[in-house]
């Protein structure tokens, strides 16, 4: 696990609609030597599965592409920015 990840204040965070899609997609990252960080789902965020990735913004699209080739299936990607320790500005895209 890398910690510039977790430290980060800007994230892409990806929901699944169950724990095995999240799971899918941690196997799929690994394999592909992807740098995210599997973490409980923010409470903000109301979705079926209490597991998400967290991914550097700069890797957006390269995993996304990767996921959706493997046919792991997403609920929602979020951009998820800290504002304060206990705030975030949430984006669904």
């Amino acid at each position: 696990m890398s910690k510039h990840i977790i430290n980060l204040e800007k994230y892409y965070l990806i929901t699944f609609t169950s724990t095995s899609h999240a799971l899918k997609a941690e196997k799929v990252l690994k394999k592909n030597d992807a740098e995210f960080v599997v973490m409980p789902t923010l409470r903000e965020i109301s979705t079926s599965c209490g597991l998400s990735i967290k991914i550097p913004p700069n890797n957006y699209d390269e995993y996304q592409d990767i996921l959706v080739e493997n046919k792991v299936s997403i609920e929602d990607i979020y951009l998820i920015e800290k504002i304060s320790k206990k705030k975030n500005n949430i984006i669904k895209l």
